[in-house]
């Protein structure tokens, strides 16, 4: 997989074909560094003033599509004028889009319970973190000795059993976090494309992400003749085109961009 800047010349020709282009980028991992818990995850100004002023060039509709909460998605970027979409893009708001999946609203007071019987189950594992984020529920363990981790995830799997066997919820995972969300034919592909059918003029769609997660919206990018980019180390399976190393890389890519 080559790595996007040591190709620079030739992937700077697609966007300069294009009139519009939609630039989507997951947040922890991808636009701000990983943070030992989500409630430390800080975007670097330098990425701020960057999107700042991409957000103010024609040439590019800005979106951001996390499995963090709308609500929290929007105060840790603190800017107007971009597409947030959070809970994997249950919920997408910003430049026209106003969208809440009906399903998962309905499941609010289902994920409540489940989350309390998490805490209950996992309160006493040291490390674990815990996030309600309305929609879906995460459960992080980046800060957990290795050796009790196989030990959470037993107690994770446990705790969801009942409510993932009823077939209301599926359990995924992502880097040291385990995450329950309603059982729907819903993820990150599926808001990329409704992000892109309201935004017809964009002829180019480029997508940013570094996590499992991201996979489903590498393809729907790649559908469309677009630029599915993996933030990561080298050898990492994904179905992405082009690589990054770090959220540095897509500071900088950033900016290639804003110079064309």
């Amino acid at each position: 997989m080559p790595h996007l800047l040591n190709v620079w010349p030739s992937v700077s020709k697609q966007f300069r074909r294009a009139d519009v282009s939609l630039l989507l980028f997951d947040f922890d991992g991808t636009l701000s560094p990983i943070a030992a818990r989500p409630d430390l995850a800080v975007l670097p100004a330098e990425t701020r003033d960057l999107l700042l002023e991409a957000r103010s060039d024609d040439r590019y509709v800005l979106g951001i599509v996390s499995g963090r909460s709308l609500v929290d998605l929007r105060e840790r970027v603190g800017l107007d004028g971009l597409i947030y979409a959070g809970n994997h893009g249950l919920e997408i708001q910003g430049n026209g889009l106003d969208f809440l999946h009906p399903e998962a609203s309905c499941l609010m007071e289902e994920m409540d319970r489940i989350y309390q019987g998490l805490e209950l189950v996992l309160g006493s594992y040291p490390g674990v973190i815990g996030e309600n984020k309305g929609l879906s529920l995460s459960l992080h363990y980046r800060q957990t000795p290795l050796e009790i981790a196989p030990q959470v995830e037993e107690g994770f799997h446990k705790a969801v059993a009942a409510a993932a066997e009823s077939g209301l919820v599926k359990i995924t995972r992502g880097k040291q976090v385990l995450e329950v969300r309603p059982n729907l034919d819903w993820g990150k592909g599926r808001a990329i494309s409704q992000i892109q059918a309201a935004h017809p003029e964009a002829q180019l769609t480029a997508f940013f992400g570094d996590d499992l997660t991201d996979e489903d919206g590498f393809a729907a990018v790649q559908q469309s003749a677009g630029v599915a980019v993996l933030v990561g180390p080298p050898g990492q399976p994904t179905r992405a085109e082009y690589r990054l190393d770090s959220p540095q890389e897509v500071a900088e890519t950033l900016r290639l961009l804003l110079q064309l």
